[in-house]
């Protein structure tokens, strides 16, 4: 028998595989540090939308969650750093405040940072009244959602919309006011701007936009101005247009009538 027939166990002759320990425990490390931004950012569309989550409840600073809004802040400021290059300089971006309670700095603040990173802020959809009003102030187009029931019942006016939303200031071009209740302007609406309220829409000023009263059916709404020579008035589901004249001098009124929206001199005296 020679010398290498003597019992010993094989060897494998491939080299052995250096268990992955590192790698496992470095991905753990990774997950751990990996934290989930309250705040949603996401494309629809041609523009972006930004999510804030639940709001406090009236009387406190922290939400549900425990959040503030410098809390938020941080958040955000986390979330928008290094996407600058997730889009085209200048893409238009909705916030949705839920019901955060927002003055003009907040809200200017916002826009400030995300003008940091090519995104303008353009349309505010939010559930409190003044942050609304600090929105328009700031030229932004505003949303307070609009129920729309499948029939609209006169008695049910009082719980199915808000109390009107009151705006000292001038729309501009390009701003929209949606609101769940009457809208008040003392101002302008100028051309290329548009209102659209559930209840009746008085304009102090003049009226060369869009308006849209009782947007949930409620063909009772009034249009009232100043100056009425809007581009077009809609009144529940009924439309006009006006020609395109000058105003009448004297403030006017626009009612359906006979299911047709007509336009009357604003008198008193008028029933």
């Amino acid at each position: 028998m020679s010398d290498f027939d003597v019992s010993t166990p094989a060897v494998d002759d491939q080299p052995q595989s250096e268990p992955e320990v590192s790698e496992a425990v470095t991905s753990e490390a990774d997950a751990e540090q990996v934290i989930v931004s309250p705040i949603q950012l996401e494309a629809v569309g041609d523009r972006w939308q930004l999510q804030l989550p639940s709001a406090p409840t009236i009387g406190q600073e922290a939400n549900a969650e425990g959040l503030t809004w410098l809390d938020l802040q941080q958040h955000l400021q986390q979330l928008l750093q290094g996407r600058e290059n997730f889009w085209e300089a200048g893409t238009e971006l909705h916030l949705y405040a839920d019901s955060w309670l927002l003055d003009g700095r907040q809200l200017e603040w916002l826009s400030q940072q995300l003008d940091r990173v090519a995104l303008k802020l353009t349309r505010i959809t939010t559930q409190r009244r003044q942050t609304a009003v600090a929105a328009v102030s700031l030229g932004l187009s505003i949303e307070q959602p609009i129920a729309q029931p499948e029939s609209w019942q006169p008695k049910s006016l009082t719980s199915a919309i808000a109390a009107p939303l009151y705006l000292k200031r001038t729309l501009r071009s390009g701003a929209e006011v949606r609101h769940n209740g009457s809208v008040i302007v003392v101002g302008d609406v100028n051309p290329g701007s548009s209102i659209v309220a559930s209840g009746d829409i008085l304009v102090w000023g003049n009226l060369r936009g869009i308006a849209h009263a009782g947007a949930a059916g409620n063909l009772e709404a009034t249009i009232f101005a100043l100056s009425l020579a809007a581009t077009q008035l809609r009144i529940g589901d009924r439309l006009a247009r006006l020609p395109s004249s000058q105003a009448a001098g004297y403030p006017e009124v626009a009612q359906v009538i006979d299911g047709q929206i007509q336009i009357r001199r604003a008198d008193p005296g008028n029933k």
